[in-house]
């Protein structure tokens, strides 16, 4: 079947094509500005992991878990337990501290050696770390717990074994120091804190 070719006398198109309606241009426009401003609604909201559209328009409501008391398998440090001390777990897990209560913020303090910012920042079950060097050490509550290569990644969590706040210091090759605190609260808006730094 070949197709009618317009009149070259006219110059109108053949009878066969109608004109597009105007409502139909007027109809994507209409849903690309919406999908643009959902885009644009979404990537500036702070997402939960389990954030949903549906958890953008009704408020999400965070339930608690209890606080897992299993004990830990065989060979495996329990919670909170340090990597690099072994023995009986009351000896080589840090005791928490009084929870600061608060917003998460940077608290910069100085005196005649310098200056120095601790920041603090809550979690209801432990925290992970994006730092380098690999193998900076990391205290909790002055406690050597080991490397921070063994909590560089999401699956390898550093759950702390009681609620309270948490003094860490991250301490590189070199000698640089960094401070964060990190208070575990059943009420806090994370469930994993992640710490990032560079002491290189």
């Amino acid at each position: 079947m070949t197709e009618p070719v317009p009149d070259p006398q006219s110059g109108e198109p053949p009878a066969d094509s109608a004109p597009m309606p105007r409502w139909v241009p007027m109809l994507i426009g209409g849903l690309l500005v919406v999908l643009a401003a959902l885009a644009v609604l979404t990537g500036l909201r702070y997402h939960d992991d389990d954030e949903t559209l549906v958890g953008m328009v009704k408020p999400a409501t965070h339930t608690t878990r209890p606080r897992t008391t299993a004990p830990a398998p065989p060979g495996e440090p329990g919670a909170g337990a340090s990597l690099v001390f072994h023995g009986d777990a009351g000896e080589n897990t840090p005791e928490a501290n009084a929870p600061i209560e608060g917003p998460s913020r940077a608290v910069v303090t100085g005196n005649a050696s310098g200056v120095e910012a601790t920041v603090r920042i809550w979690a209801r079950r432990g925290v992970v770390f994006n730092v380098l060097p690999d193998d900076t050490m990391v205290y909790v509550n002055e406690l050597p717990i080991g490397p921070v290569r063994q909590f560089n990644t999401m699956d390898e969590v550093y759950d702390f074994a009681e609620a309270g706040s948490y003094n860490i210091r991250l301490v590189a090759p070199g000698g640089k120091t960094r401070t964060f605190v990190v208070t575990a609260a059943e009420d806090a808006k994370q469930d994993i804190a992640r710490i990032n730094a560079k002491l290189e």
